[in-house]
């Protein structure tokens, strides 16, 4: 991938960005205009850089120029891609509306799924997210890829999730708010340590990487059913400004993350694809508390290697099969019983965590020196104005979670 991205400069830490940056002086004029889309637009009603698509022809052009992307070269060290989903209730009882891909030349499309239909599948979107060696950078899309699995027969491959990356990454990446953290007990001292055990949503994301704050929020809540499915007038504005604040993200809080070390990388990959494969395969989805939840699934990261302990004992609340660790045995003797660490963590209702607003920048305040008066018959001297900066406040460390 090209070593500026979305605008931010080089930091050496992307994959081949030493070679890179020997052409960079050459290549950011070039970049600089191929990154238009992930700038806030000056026009409100036009978003510079991402071509709509709503016809087959358009769809096979798309893809001809994202598969010579992808396509293995020498110059080329990197492929990343980045995709975002818009829909309704995104699972195998809601629709798909928009599919955005971008690449990492800045070339972005969106996919109108709905007036496309078969379309899009049948001319190289199906192929394109089934393959596995393709690297694409998702957040979040165990939804996805129950809804693709149980409603288009497509198998989603090649997740990076950026929601389980952050998981391996909490800590080593700059934040604007303070981070949770728990109180913990280590023979007999208490400590402060990093909260781990849950995961971020989409707007926690924005409060803690990002440096200003998207208005995603706002836009989904302006986007119900009937917008995300209506062609009446075309597709709506905001349908594709959410998509594009979507791929933006996508971007920046990869550019922050360290992918030097190859061995780390690919368990990302194989933990990415145990998170976001969860849903897919159950009978029956419950939209309850105890499938969606914050909490991070138990043997899901992958830490020294790719082995995971084999579950032979279902949970009745998550439906997740784990090793019998995960239950008492007055559970393992009653089967129906059977609930995992995380379950009972969620059926006690307590909150794991609090985003907290960011510190507030206090003035600089000037403090006058007095007048020093000596004795009579001497010069009196009066010392200069001096100016003192009083430095910000750390935000107070996590509140503790309840056990």
């Amino acid at each position: 991938m090209p070593a500026e991205i979305a605008g931010v400069p080089d930091d050496g830490k992307s994959v081949g960005s030493g070679l890179l940056k020997k052409k960079k002086g050459k290549k950011k004029a070039v970049v600089e205009k191929k990154l238009a889309i992930f700038r806030r637009p000056v026009d409100k009603t036009d978003l510079p850089g991402m071509t709509f698509v709503d016809d087959a022809e358009g769809v096979a052009a798309a893809f001809l120029k994202i598969n010579r992307y992808l396509r293995p070269t020498i110059k080329q060290l990197s492929y990343e891609i980045f995709v975002s989903f818009g829909g309704f209730k995104i699972s195998r009882d809601g629709f798909l509306s928009l599919i955005a891909v971008t690449t990492g030349e800045g070339e972005t499309w969106i996919f109108d799924v709905i007036t496309l239909e078969d379309a899009l599948w049948d001319n190289g979107m199906k192929e394109f997210l089934e393959t596995c060696y393709q690297e694409k950078t998702m957040f979040n899309v165990r939804g996805v890829k129950d809804l693709l699995y149980n409603c288009h027969n497509i198998t989603l491959k090649g997740v990076l999730d950026l929601r389980i990356v952050e998981i391996y990454e909490r800590g080593k990446i700059k934040t604007q708010v303070t981070l949770p953290y728990v109180q913990i007990e280590r023979d007999g001292v208490k400590k402060s340590v990093l909260q781990k055990e849950i995961l971020f949503t989409l707007p926690e994301m924005f409060v803690y990487y990002m440096d200003e704050i998207g208005d995603m929020d706002r836009i989904c809540s302006n986007i119900e059913e009937k917008k995300w499915r209506s062609r009446r007038n075309g597709v709506e504005f905001d349908n594709k400004k959410w998509v594009f604040e979507f791929q933006k993200f996508l971007i920046l809080f990869w550019k922050q993350v360290d992918f030097s070390d190859e061995k780390k990388t690919n368990l990302m990959w194989v933990s990415s694809e145990m998170y976001t494969s969860m849903w897919n395969e159950k009978v029956v989805r419950t939209y309850d508390k105890y499938e969606e939840n914050d909490y991070l699934p138990p043997y899901i990261l992958c830490f020294n290697n790719t082995d995971q302990p084999l579950g032979g004992v279902s949970c009745c609340y998550c439906m997740r099969k784990l090793p019998s660790e995960q239950f008492t045995k007055a559970m393992l003797l009653n089967r129906p019983t059977c609930q995992c660490v995380t379950c009972l963590k969620v059926a006690s209702g307590s909150s794991v965590k609090t985003v907290k607003a960011p510190p507030k920048k206090k003035k600089k305040k000037k403090k006058k020196g007095k007048k020093k008066v000596k004795i009579e018959g001497e010069e009196t001297e009066t010392s200069s104005d001096e100016e003192e900066e009083e430095e910000e406040e750390e935000a107070v460390e996590g509140e503790e979670a309840a056990k």
